[in-house]
């Protein structure tokens, strides 16, 4: 399931570069070949790719999975609890804290961004 999830984000984001549209890809990303599928249709669209891989402990995240309502993410206490066992690989995306509120978070990735 998540190859095919990870096939349609893809062929979206084509269409959009394609269209001459910039794009933000919101997916976890945590496999090696995730993230070359996805900076290999940036460069074949001629963009350059910013790619922010944004972290939380553990116990944040089971905060935040814990009080969800209905949401696009499957992720729950199982998932965030196997999330510390992924092996990255090499991961060349700028790291953004995630561990404070929505507000820290998006401070701290326009900072990012701006460099």
């Amino acid at each position: 399931m998540s190859e095919r999830v990870y096939a349609i984000i893809l062929d979206k984001t084509r269409r959009v570069l394609s269209g001459g549209h910039s794009t933000i890809v919101d997916a976890v990303f945590a496999n090696l070949q995730e993230r070359v599928a996805i900076a290999d249709v940036a460069k074949f669209a001629n963009v350059p790719l910013q790619g922010l891989f944004l972290r939380a402990n553990l116990a944040t995240r089971l905060a935040r999975v814990g009080a969800r309502g209905r949401d696009a993410s499957d992720s729950d206490e199982t998932v965030a609890r196997a999330q510390e066992r992924y092996d990255l690989g090499a991961l060349d995306w700028t790291p953004i804290d995630a561990s404070g509120t929505p507000e820290e978070t998006l401070a701290r990735t326009r900072a990012a961004l701006a460099v």
